[in-house]
């Protein structure tokens, strides 16, 4: 009877303790939720710190390919200028081509008139020979030079006769060598003209080649803006997709700090609220396994103290008038913790192979809070010291055990 009497003296004090520890912490805004609102929340925020990084990724992509497009734009009009600049060439040359051959055509035609002047030069002149020996002009030459040998005649007629012959030839023979002279200069003409239309063949050809590259890089460059561009727009979709998925990252963040007020709400009220003792609890040896199995998945790796912890708040549920008056219901109440809930950690998994068999301290610490043992006084809710230090609330704190901050 002493025993049960100083058992609830010690808990009347550690209620009044904790009462005056809640109110010292009263103004307090920003508390620690429970071990299931806790992980959503580390999630969230890990989901937010994520994603940021890639839209921040996804932007410094954007705009090193915006910068890649403007260079290649850059680069677009460069090949652009040298295309015009060789189509006005190949216009030039394609003029001067005309002219060209224009020159040629006209060439070629004074060409066929010198022909046709030598050859008629060629005709006359055997016409003239032809003559003198057909016509009396060939007879008087002839006569003229009988009668000199003779003696009959005067041999300077027949100088004279011989003189005018001779003229008549050699006036032939060099109207005929003037016609071949132009007609050679007339022919060298034409060929150099051929020469020159030539080598501006060779030209043109040689532009058309560089229109050719030029057009194929110009197909190139399009082609990499094209895919640049559509890259870009890829990409923006992406970041407008990630802009839409973080405000509803955000709004769940939002909902999940009203979360939290509404614990601290809770907490605050089972501090202050109607407690049975623990004598008035008939525990099962189920109830036993149940906390053994959550403390297994909550604290294993912890201290023996660490683990009595945790198994003092769920006792402190059981006893506190604002939380499920049973061990089954207070674990699974819902939202509460973690592990009841997750795929990872699972306590379903836990319980149906009671892994906490196996693992030292879960079940005496499980005994030893149903038997009334607590070491954290009133508190009905821990968190790991990491994220109380991540998000700035280890004021919140009445007990520090391990890596947990009991309140």
């Amino acid at each position: 009877m002493k025993r049960k009497t100083a058992r609830r003296w010690n808990r009347i004090c550690c209620v009044f303790l904790s009462v005056i520890l809640l109110i010292a912490f009263f103004s307090e805004s920003r508390v620690s939720a429970t071990s299931t609102t806790r992980q959503e929340l580390e999630e969230a925020e890990q989901q937010k710190s994520d994603l940021e990084n890639e839209m921040q990724q996804n932007q410094e992509e954007i705009d090193q390919k915006e910068a890649e497009k403007a260079e290649l734009n850059n680069t677009l009009s460069g090949y652009n200028a040298e295309l015009s600049d060789i189509e006005n060439e190949i216009y030039e040359m394609e003029q001067a081509i005309a002219a060209k051959e224009e020159e040629i055509e006209l060439k070629t035609a004074e060409l066929e008139e010198a022909k046709a002047t030598e050859e008629t030069q060629y005709a006359n002149m055997l016409a003239h020979i032809q003559y003198m020996y057909e016509s009396d002009t060939t007879a008087t030459y002839m006569n003229a030079m009988l009668s000199a040998i003779t003696g009959e005649g005067s041999f300077s007629d027949f100088l004279n006769t011989s003189e005018y012959v001779e003229q008549l030839a050699a006036y032939d023979q060099q109207l005929l060598q003037d016609y071949q002279a132009i007609r050679e200069e007339v022919e060298a003409q034409e060929a150099a003209l051929e020469e020159e239309k030539a080598d501006l063949d060779d030209m043109l050809a040689d532009l058309e080649e560089d229109k050719e590259y030029a057009q194929y890089l110009i197909s190139q460059v399009q082609g990499a803006i094209s895919t640049t561009s559509s890259q870009i727009a890829s990409i923006e979709n992406e970041l407008t997709a990630q802009e839409e998925e973080l405000a509803q990252i955000n709004d769940n963040i939002a909902k999940l700090q009203e979360k939290l007020a509404q614990e601290i709400a809770l907490s605050r009220a089972a501090a202050s609220g109607v407690w049975r003792d623990i004598s008035e609890v008939e525990f099962s040896e189920y109830d036993v396994t149940l906390l053994a199995n959550l403390i297994y998945c909550e604290a294993r790796g912890e201290s023996y103290e660490g683990m009595l912890a945790v198994g003092s708040v769920v006792i402190n549920r059981v006893l506190s008038g604002n939380y499920p008056d049973t061990v089954s219901g207070v674990i699974y109440q819902s939202g509460q913790f973690a592990p009841v809930t997750s795929t990872k950690n699972s306590f379903v998994e836990a319980l149906a192979a009671d892994k906490a068999a196996n693992s030292a301290g879960c079940y005496e610490a499980a005994r030893a809070a149903i038997s009334g043992v607590t070491n954290v006084g009133t508190c009905v809710y821990f968190q790991t010291i990491a994220y109380l230090e991540a998000v700035d609330r280890l004021s919140v704190v009445v007990y520090v055990i391990g890596n947990h901050g009991f309140y």
